[in-house]
């Protein structure tokens, strides 16, 4: 079933059992890709981030989260990053698809600086080993009913916190070819942190401004519907030039704020219904903490 460069491969985790769920990326055929573009015109899916699987206290936070998240049926989940604690640490990468079990959908998975990071040798590599990354890249799209869904590696060696180059370019003409009314972009690293808020403003997209604006300018040029983020351990909801940017960074990793300020652990249910979505950060007492 597995064709290289036709397939990216994210494991779901089902009754126990490890296997890997192809979702297609290119024009072949496949039935999970042919599932996902069929959903229906109302379909839901979770993005949570910042889960840090490894980290005794983190895992049952993120655990506890998952599940939640998993009872309300989303379509597939979408994680913003550091999905592990240490960068290339195979026994964190097994301990986070042990928390996943409750996951039997299609999880798409960014990469963040706790997954792969210039300074550990391997680490990327042992990402890749998550999946079956087309052509080697870490960044993707897919198609889910009417809506397209773009995944963006913000760590990639030489161009962290930047999002240029090829990787640029390719995300230029996907859009540009894109039919889909909806289109919805993740990313780890946020374009504008909040001062005072979490511990990376300035150190973020941010810290390379005028490429961060030329992202944000190709973002409004293609009408992109949303943007999620990670590495901000909090949750904050910020509208550039009527783009939603949500930081859903309370997967499970040590909070950066007070609970006012968006510190509280939580997952952000997405609801897609025709041309239009809406969504509900919830937190791991199940309570709707935003709606948007």
């Amino acid at each position: 079933m597995m064709m290289r460069n036709s397939w990216f491969n994210v494991r779901g985790i089902t009754a126990g059992t490890a296997l890997l769920i192809g979702i297609l990326v290119s024009s072949s055929s496949g039935s999970q890709v042919q599932q996902l573009r069929a959903l229906p015109v109302k379909f839901s899916f979770v993005v949570l981030g910042d889960t840090r699987a490894g980290d005794p206290a983190c895992d049952s936070v993120y655990g506890n989260l998952i599940a939640a998240a998993m009872e309300r049926k989303p379509a597939f989940v979408v994680n913003t990053g550091d999905q592990i604690d240490k960068p290339g640490n195979k026994d964190h990468w097994r301990r986070f698809w042990e928390l996943s079990k409750p996951v039997n959908v299609p999880y798409f998975l960014t990469v963040g600086n706790h997954d792969a990071h210039v300074e550990v040798a391997g680490s990327e590599e042992t990402f890749k080993e998550q999946g079956d990354l087309p052509g080697g890249k870490l960044y993707y799209s897919f198609v889910a009913g009417k809506a397209l869904f773009i995944v963006l590696d913000s760590y990639l060696k030489n161009e962290d916190k930047r999002i240029t180059g090829a990787q640029f370019a390719w995300l230029e003409d996907t859009l540009s070819r894109s039919q889909e009314k909806l289109r919805f972009v993740f990313i780890h690293h946020p374009l504008f942190p909040e001062q005072g808020k979490g511990k990376h403003h300035g150190n973020s997209l941010d810290r390379y401004t005028a490429e961060r604006d030329r992202l944000q300018a190709l973002f409004v040029r293609y009408r992109v519907s949303a943007v999620f983020l990670g590495h901000e351990h909090l949750y904050l909801r910020k509208t550039r030039d009527g783009i939603p940017h949500v930081i859903t960074g309370g997967g499970g990793a040590p909070l950066y704020a007070d609970d006012l300020s968006g510190g509280f652990h939580h997952f952000v249910f997405v609801t897609v219904e025709e041309n239009t979505f809406h969504a509900e950060a919830v937190d791991v007492q199940g309570r709707v903490r935003d709606r948007f």
